[in-house]
């Protein structure tokens, strides 16, 4: 049986969602052994998805900091400078 294939533009919320459904499959121990091995490969196909897509969003949070004691001035960093410090 050949791997199912993820859309390139497949939405992190389905994503997380078809892999939920996976460890389900997988977790309920009712699958044969071949067909497990095939769901354990698109759950981490599914997984990596998940994962770069939150790499991406965190490397685009900005977060407001307030840079004068009055609270009236803020400057956005990026959550990667943020990591630096």
């Amino acid at each position: 049986m050949a791997t199912k294939k993820i859309a390139k533009n497949i939405k992190f919320e389905d994503a997380l969602s078809e892999l939920e459904a996976q460890v389900q499959l997988l977790e309920s121990g009712e699958l044969p052994l071949d067909k497990a091995l095939e769901v354990f490969k698109y759950g981490v196909e599914l997984s990596r998805v998940c994962s770069s897509r939150l790499e991406t969003v965190k490397q685009e949070v900005d977060k407001i900091v307030v840079t004068d004691s009055n609270d009236v001035g803020y400057k956005l960093e990026t959550f990667q400078d943020l990591e630096v410090k």
